[in-house]
């Protein structure tokens, strides 16, 4: 009898062991245990969210930031699946990932730390001074395939862009194309290819955020044109004209947010802080995006910060 009341005991004891080990085990738990955040997404805010936790690890050197691109899906996806505690997008994130992320029990609550002026790119020595939202949609569906049609010379048109995943793909395809990509569009893995792309191709055009054609002196790219865009009626505007892009009249500027799980836990929300203040917005300004705005920043509030 006696030995059948150690073997029970010892059993539980067992299942005990068992039991906390399984809350103990999984990533996401050993994370929060150590001081570390995981930050997944975006190539377009990768360059600039190191240098953000740089300057965040100079007040907090204990905490270890694990960045890594690939692009916006996958930082979703990752904050879907538990997998990260910050998701880099330059897209908002969509309803059917909202509802998959709640199925995991997740709450993805959208932060906006920095606003991109996307810029559409050419060959400095193209010679074509702006384009339309509707030449926009047009070249890059593939309906227009020379430049002579929008009046540049008699080159066929080159086109660079970014794969599925990435959220500038999305966010120009769904909100100005607003039709399938041309099936001749050479599809590269970050901003920076396409950039390099476009400098050796007279005929090239593609898309990149602006702070990507910014040389090591912080001064636009010689060799790239950041086309000037307009709306049918009304004035081109450069993404590199700041008032244009503050007030909206840039008709490519967006909010790059960062998504969460629910409120910001304490090492995150100092992190988060430390991109909204003086100097994180001021080095943010260094990587040629901008600050957010005032309703940007009521936003935020409402979301926890």
């Amino acid at each position: 009898m006696k030995y059948y009341s150690l073997l029970f005991i010892s059993s539980i004891i067992f299942l005990g062991c068992k039991q906390e080990q399984k809350v103990q085990d999984p990533e996401l738990a050993d994370i929060l245990k150590r001081n570390t955040i995981v930050i997944k997404g975006s190539d377009t805010e990768l360059p600039m969210v190191k240098d953000l936790a740089n300057l965040f690890r100079k007040d907090n050197s204990q905490i270890t930031i694990d960045i890594s691109g690939g692009g916006s899906s996958v930082g979703i996806e990752a904050l879907i699946n538990n997998e990260t505690d910050i998701a880099n997008s330059s897209r908002e994130i969509k309803a059917s990932e909202i509802a998959r992320a709640k199925l995991n029990g997740v709450n993805p609550t959208p932060i906006m730390f920095s606003v991109d002026a996307l810029a559409i790119i050419t060959n400095s020595k193209l010679g074509i001074d702006s384009l339309s939202t509707e030449h926009l949609m047009q070249i890059f569906s593939g309906e227009i395939t020379n430049w002579k049609s929008v009046g540049g010379p008699d080159l066929p048109i080159v086109i660079y862009g970014r794969d599925s995943l990435s959220g500038t793909y999305s966010y120009l395809k769904d909100k100005f194309i607003r039709a399938p990509y041309s099936a001749n569009m050479k599809q590269l893995h970050g901003n920076a290819e396409i950039v390099t792309a476009v400098q050796k191709d007279l005929a090239g055009i593609g898309y990149a955020g602006a702070g990507f054609l910014m040389d090591e002196n912080g001064k636009p790219n010689g060799s790239i044109w950041a086309m000037p865009i307009y709306l049918k009626g009304s004035s081109a505007y450069s993404p590199y004209e700041i008032s244009a892009v503050k007030k909206g009249d840039y008709v490519l500027t967006r909010p790059l947010y960062q998504y969460i799980n629910g409120k910001p836990r304490t090492q995150i929300f100092d992190f988060i802080m430390t991109e909204l203040t003086l100097r994180g917005q001021e080095l943010i300004k260094t990587h040629g995006y901008f600050p957010i705005n005032d309703y940007q920043t009521e936003i935020n509030k409402l979301n926890g910060l």
